[in-house]
């Protein structure tokens, strides 16, 4: 390959965002954009810093996520398995993401909900 070609193994256009919002209820982590080997770390972070306070709820949303990769999964399944006590991890999350975690198994770990506000208002059942 000639120094001066772009590596087609290697994608200009993935991009990310992460931010974490504090409300009275819980603290909400929303993931933009496309999570892969590159940019999980950042989803990571963010996951553990939300976790250290020991919030009443943890709403991840993913409804703006265009891909979430295996490694964003194991990010996920992470946050559910390390919350604990009082912290209840809910998602919201497209309909693609949704899918995919109900053919790998991991759907019944989760609550789901519609929208932000009704994650952070919504009692678990």
């Amino acid at each position: 390959m000639n120094p001066s070609e772009p590596d087609p193994t290697v994608s200009a256009t993935t991009a990310a965002d992460v931010a974490l919002r504090h409300t009275g209820e819980g603290v909400v982590i929303a993931a933009r954009g496309e999570f892969d080997a590159l940019t999980t770390p950042a989803l990571q972070e963010a996951i553990h810093d939300a976790l250290a306070e020991r919030p009443r709820v943890l709403v991840m949303d993913l409804s703006e996520t265009a891909f979430f990769s295996s490694t964003a999964i194991g990010a996920l399944v992470d946050a559910e398995l390390t919350a604990g006590e009082p912290t209840s991890v809910r998602l919201v999350a497209s309909p693609p993401i949704r899918r995919t975690l109900r053919l790998l198994g991991l759907d019944r770990h989760f609550d789901y909900c519609d929208t932000t506000d009704d994650a952070l208002t919504t009692t678990p059942g």
